[in-house]
């Protein structure tokens, strides 16, 4: 067997292993990345942005949002019911990794809420930058960092209360004995693998959850740490309301289908209204409302005259993000469906309608018929909807999508306390084990909080830096 020696190793090179592996060498200790893809980044090479608060940015967009008002915002958020010094730590690490990210050569262009009424926390990087994870490893590099590709970890040496190594097998099988004094475990969750979202979250991958589910990402980590005596912290899926692939996207929809991210009814299969539509602006909690539903899902009903309408803008638009508005939508729809795509309808009745969607049609024209109501009044006495958001369903065309729950991976797994060290179910730490980003972040109780957007992203970033600065002082004794 082969063997390497080192001060710390990391297990994935997503964004939470990258900011892990360059704060350590940072602060002084040899480290070696390992990476069971062909490519390092994770599956997203760290996104366009990430939640942070009192930054420069921030400041100079008189932005009143301080630290203290995004921890009670969490803490309140969650009921009290996650880890208080890891979300304080958590917290008031960010402003310093947008500093640190910029003296790597990120540039941010904006700070931007993710609707109305959002706080200004998601702090966008310059498209023209380079991509997070190439700018941290490029720095690490220089301080002596080096990554192992197509290198998988299978399980962590233990010595007595100590972690002192990992067991990894690179591509052609051979297997490597990485002897370290710290590991820390960035695997990225398990948001690719059904049976452990099914047996952890209880979600049925392709049936009642649609998630961006990267093969790599297996719940590696999990494992390796559980193996250990690890604590298993609470789990959820980053859920949001969404389109099945390929027609999805941030926000619902892909950005040519933004017509169905708009305030207008919704029913379920029974014909029923489930929602003040609203909360499409906040796509966690209508994918909640929409998973409640019989099979999972629900659509989304508008008509020609409220297509003509948003031929003239969107009521909702996510900021910063393209808008490629089609200019015509019933073409569209129709060669999606030609692709052979199920999830988007048009119809010349309620009844063809219900037909081609299975809607119950006596419910659906009986909602139908009291959201008419409504909309003539300008009164919404059953969710309250704002008046302005009333549009009846009168003129044919209509146009329907069928939305489910979808997800952009998992959350938690491994229980750490503020220092990013893995603990056991008791509290106690596992000496020289450290775990970050989706593996461990439990600090939202649920139900991602859209309102101050950019967290889990963040979230990976400091988490990361907080375990490499931390590994670096516990290596030194």
């Amino acid at each position: 067997m082969k063997r390497l020696d080192t001060d710390v190793a990391v297990i994935g090179s997503g964004p939470s292993g990258m900011a892990a592996a360059c704060s350590a060498a940072e602060n002084g200790a040899q480290v070696i990345i390992l990476e069971k893809g062909k490519t390092m980044g994770g599956g997203v090479q760290g996104g366009n942005g990430l939640f942070a608060v009192e930054s420069h940015h921030q400041k100079a967009k008189q932005s009143s949002l301080t630290k203290a008002d995004a921890f009670k915002f969490l803490m309140d958020y969650t009921y009290w019911k996650v880890d208080a010094q890891l979300v304080s730590a958590y917290v008031d690490k960010t402003a310093s990794t947008i500093d640190w990210l910029e003296s790597l050569g990120i540039n941010f262009i904006d700070v931007v809420a993710y609707f109305i009424g959002a706080e200004y926390t998601w702090h966008f990087k310059d498209p023209e930058s380079p991509a997070f994870t190439d700018a941290i490893f490029a720095k690490a590099k220089t301080l002596g960092a080096t990554i192992q590709l197509e290198t998988s970890a299978k399980k962590l040496i233990k010595e007595g209360s100590k972690v002192v190594g990992v067991i990894a097998e690179d591509n052609s099988g051979q297997e490597i004995e990485i002897r370290a004094k710290a590991v820390v475990i960035a695997t990225g969750g398990f948001g690719g693998n059904k049976e452990m979202i099914k047996k952890l979250t209880g979600y049925d991958h392709g049936v009642d959850l649609f998630t961006f589910a990267f093969p790599e990402v297996q719940g590696d980590g999990l494992k390796m740490a559980w193996d250990v005596g690890a604590g298993k912290s609470d789990v959820m899926m980053n859920t949001h309301v969404c389109l099945p692939d390929p027609y999805g996207g941030p926000g619902g929809t892909g950005f040519e289908l933004g017509s169905f991210r708009q305030p207008n009814l919704m029913v379920n299969l029974d014909g029923e209204r489930i929602i003040n539509e609203e909360i499409m602006r906040v796509p966690g909690f209508a994918g909640n409302a929409v998973h409640r539903q019989k099979k999972g899902y629900a659509f989304m009903i508008f008509d020609e005259a409220a297509n003509e309408y948003y031929d003239n803008g969107w009521d909702f638009v996510m900021s910063k993000l393209p808008i490629t508005k089609s200019n015509n939508l019933g073409a569209l729809i129709q060669k999606i469906q030609n692709e052979g795509y199920e999830h988007l309808f048009l119809a010349d009745s309620l009844e063809e309608l219900s037909a081609q969607t299975g809607i119950d049609l006596e419910g659906l024209k009986k909602t139908v018929a009291e959201y008419n109501k409504a909309c003539e009044s300008g009164q919404d006495d059953k969710f309250f909807k704002s008046t302005k958001y009333l549009r009846p369903l009168t003129k044919p065309k209509f146009y329907a999508a069928r939305f489910s729950q979808g997800g952009y991976g998992s959350l938690g797994g491994i229980k750490i306390n503020h220092r990013t060290e893995v603990v056991t179910e008791a509290g106690e730490a596992i000496h020289g084990l450290y775990a970050v980003g989706n593996d461990a972040n439990s600090i939202y109780n649920g139900a991602y909080p859209f309102v101050i957007s950019g967290n889990v992203s963040s979230f990976c970033y400091n988490s990361g830096r907080i375990a490499g600065e931390n590994a670096a002082v516990y290596i030194k004794g």
